[in-house]
């Protein structure tokens, strides 16, 4: 779960990062989508955790 955790922090900080060097300022929009994608990403791979 803590790696989970840790995955899912990680993708949203990239997330916003990267969407804020590439529109040089940080829009409400992809913060949330990072946080949304974030998500997705931490609940596969506690999935795949779990599995495997």
């Amino acid at each position: 779960m803590f790696q989970a955790l840790i995955f899912a922090i990680t993708i949203f900080i990239g997330w916003v990062i990267f969407d804020g060097i590439k529109h040089k300022k940080i829009i409400i929009e992809n913060v949330w989508a990072g946080l949304v994608a974030a998500i997705i990403a931490g609940v596969f791979w506690y999935i795949l955790f779990i599995i495997f």
